[in-house]
């Protein structure tokens, strides 16, 4: 099959719906797409509130979801991840940093930006 912008086009907007689907903001991603292969990097980052309460293996369950969702797109050869908070590794999905010391750090700035 010959694939061309239009087709790599609709892929990466089917990949954003995707990830839309699941809460997770897509503007901390960088979402290319060439000739059907996928490359997903970024902060992953919720836009719920629910969403954001997460575990960390309920993140990686969501993100092996997500994965096969996106594996169903039309012409989608491949997704490659290059998140900074996890990595998949074959099938499997491994935390790289604790979301949860993130969020602590983030907490910690916003208060010393207020003093």
């Amino acid at each position: 099959m010959e694939y061309d912008r239009r087709i790599d086009w609709q892929i990466n907007n089917n990949v954003k719906i995707e990830l839309v689907k699941r809460w997770m903001n897509v503007q901390k991603l960088k979402i290319t797409t060439t000739k059907g292969n996928v490359e997903i990097k970024g902060d992953l980052e919720f836009t719920g509130k629910a969403a954001q309460d997460l575990e960390e293996s309920a993140v990686m369950n969501m993100l092996k979801t997500l994965d096969m969702s996106l594996k169903g797109i039309p012409n989608l050869r491949d997704v490659k991840w290059n998140l900074d908070c996890f990595q998949k590794v074959g099938s499997r999905w491994q935390m790289i940093k604790s979301l949860k010391m993130e969020k602590a750090k983030e907490k910690e700035k916003k208060e010393e930006k207020k003093d």
